[in-house]
């Protein structure tokens, strides 16, 4: 999936269904972070990036969502 070079997303994470398992944080660690054992994306904007994907399509309980940041659209990652 290429992104514009300005596309800017935000990261939304679920945690009543996140378990803490890390691996969005192994996939990408600049992004993600594992606190008191739930998942916790940066609270503003980040660069569209082949590794967020990676990481939300990696989360086992589908607890993270992309959204652009303009339109606030959900992506479809299927």
């Amino acid at each position: 999936m290429a992104q514009e070079q300005n596309t800017r997303w935000r990261i939304e994470a679920d945690h009543g269904a996140c378990m803490g398992t890390g691996i969005c944080a192994g996939v990408a660690p600049d992004v993600f972070q594992v606190v008191d054992g739930r998942s916790v994306p940066p609270a503003g904007e980040v660069p569209a990036d082949e590794n967020v994907l990676d990481a939300v399509e990696s989360c086992p309980m589908e607890a993270l969502r992309v959204r652009d940041a303009v339109s606030g659209e959900v992506l479809d990652l299927s």
